[in-house]
């Protein structure tokens, strides 16, 4: 499971909204998933871990809704957003419309009355409990086997009541036997056990919310994403595992957002031949969102990520209010220390153009000889008016230079569990993404994409020794370049039958980084369950 929807490509990805669930349920109706299929395809490429995608459709939503200028402005590009911002929203929305502010289409009224559906104890103020199960048939290029997704959660308290906090349990798990990354060799710890029946099991996001009305604590398991991109973005993004961690939320009126934490990260091993340790990582970081109006946020975000020997929890990089840099540059430390900066405007209602700038290491003393170590990416959606707001045309382009993700220390290089915290092409790469989607339904939509990904020879684990960076290209070395096309198709109602079918033929020139080395083949992912 993944925050952020369903990519357009047909990557699954996951989910930064929480689930609704009031339902009673009977253990009796799970064999129902089992229910005869026959799906018959070719294809030449490995099974991909496809990952919860409980409300994916929550986050496109809301996104749209806020394009179209439906919601008015909230501070989407910190997320996962909890069921009490959703809410808010939701009545936002509804208030716009009375006020004659705006008049949505159609299609989007009907969208926000499946929103108001879903949250309708949230905003009724109720508490209570709920379970969900979404037994599943999945089916890729190399097998057909059957699935389980399951989510709780226990609300009590109501925000009426501003002196009583309101308390949230969520756990969420998934259950299946398809295959999973394999370990990158320096992480010490298994994402994924396989059981038995080579079944692995996960309970991808487990924690306890604490809500008033201006403040949110969070203790657990759950994802990150820091960003203005509606898919991934190059600072944090939903590409790698959660994180355990202990996080912070402020409101200060409507404007202003803060958001602080601190996780620790997967083990790594060091071995340089004649040394060798387990090295302990965590990562801390603060953002502050700044809504100037319906039409434009602004973010500003610091991180710190570090590791070693015998490294512990560094109490002053876990203090929500103090500057990292500046702490790391006192004490001498080689800590990993970025920065990012991001920011959205809707000039009209229906266009949304959007950007996203971080520093992994910028060069400001006079004569340094080490170059820039930045990524970067700028996007644009849009929902034409004249045909309803049913379509939807995207396009982004995303940048990671050379050496950013990268350290000196390698127990501090932006990954968590082999995966790059950032954006998944990694560095020393760029990527250009161009989609459309047509929403038939508020439940049924399609969509088609195109993209061409250049990937240079660096990678994370690099280091910069001095080469001479004035005089590679980038990206750098022989350069593999890949171009995929897909189309997806997806049914997702509240309650009954999901469906997802996706295809997407790929091409690579320069494979593995060999000169005049082709590789290509086909991706196919097909889910049906019942959502109980």
């Amino acid at each position: 499971m993944q925050p952020i929807g369903q990519n357009r490509c047909g990557k699954l990805e996951g989910w930064k909204a929480g689930r609704k669930a009031t339902r009673i349920f009977q253990f009796s109706m799970l064999p129902i998933f089992l229910l005869a299929s026959v799906f018959i395809f070719k294809a030449a490429h490995g099974a991909p871990n496809v990952p919860l995608n409980f409300d994916g459709w929550v986050t496109d939503a809301l996104a749209k809704l806020e394009t179209g200028g439906i919601t008015g402005g909230f501070h989407r590009q910190t997320a996962p957003l909890s069921r009490a911002e959703v809410a808010k929203v939701i009545r936002q929305a509804e208030s716009r419309i009375r006020a004659g502010t705006v008049i949505p289409s159609e299609i989007d009224r009907k969208l926000l009355e499946k929103l108001k559906r879903e949250f309708s104890r949230e905003l009724a103020g109720k508490d209570g409990k709920a379970i969900d199960f979404l037994p599943q048939l999945r089916a890729t290029e190399k097998k057909i086997a059957p699935a389980l997704e399951a989510g709780f959660h226990w609300t009590a308290g109501t925000l009426k009541q501003p002196t009583v906090p309101r308390l949230m349990f969520y756990s969420e798990f998934e259950t299946h036997n398809f295959e999973s990354r394999p370990l990158d060799g320096t992480t010490a710890e298994q994402r994924l056990e396989r059981w038995r029946g080579g079944y692995t099991g996960d309970f991808k996001r487990g924690y306890l919310r604490v809500n008033t009305t201006h403040f949110n604590l969070l203790v657990g398991r759950d994802w990150l994403f820091w960003g203005a991109s509606p898919d991934k973005t190059v600072g944090f993004s939903d590409n790698s595992p959660p994180f355990d961690q202990v996080r912070l939320t402020s409101t200060f009126g409507k404007r202003l957002k803060a958001t602080a934490f601190t996780a620790q990260l997967d083990s790594t091993w060091y071995d340089d031949g004649s040394k060798r340790y387990l090295a302990k990582r965590y990562i801390s970081g603060h953002r502050l969102d700044y809504q100037y109006n319906d039409r434009v946020e602004i973010g500003i975000a610091e991180w710190v990520l570090y590791g070693g020997d015998a490294q512990t929890l560094e109490w002053k990089y876990a203090n929500p209010i103090t500057f990292y840099y500046a702490l790391q540059y006192n004490a001498k430390a080689d800590d990993n220390v970025m920065f990012a900066v991001d920011a959205a405007i809707r000039p009209i209602d229906g266009i949304r153009l959007y950007g996203e700038w971080i520093i992994d290491d910028i060069q400001y003393v006079p004569g340094a000889n080490d170059p820039h170590a930045v990524a970067w990416l700028l996007g644009l959606t849009w929902y034409p008016e004249q045909l309803g707001r049913h379509l939807g045309i995207h396009s982004e382009y995303a940048r990671v230079n050379r050496w950013a993700y990268t350290h000196l220390v390698p127990d501090n290089q932006f990954t968590h569990f082999g995966y790059a915290i950032g954006h998944p092409i990694g560095t020393d790469s760029d990527t250009l993404r161009l989609s459309a989607c047509y929403q038939f339904t508020v439940s049924t939509e399609a969509a088609v994409c195109a993209a061409l990904t250049r990937q240079g020879e660096g990678t994370i684990a690099d280091r910069f020794y001095g080469e001479d960076f004035n005089a590679l290209p980038f990206p750098t070395g022989i350069v593999a370049r890949t171009i995929e096309i897909g189309g997806q198709f997806s049914h997702r109602p509240l309650d009954a039958w999901n469906i997802l079918l996706s295809y997407t033929w790929h091409s690579t020139q320069n494979s593995e980084h060999h000169k005049g080395k082709t590789s290509g083949g086909h991706r196919l992912i097909f889910q049906l369950g019942y959502l109980l």
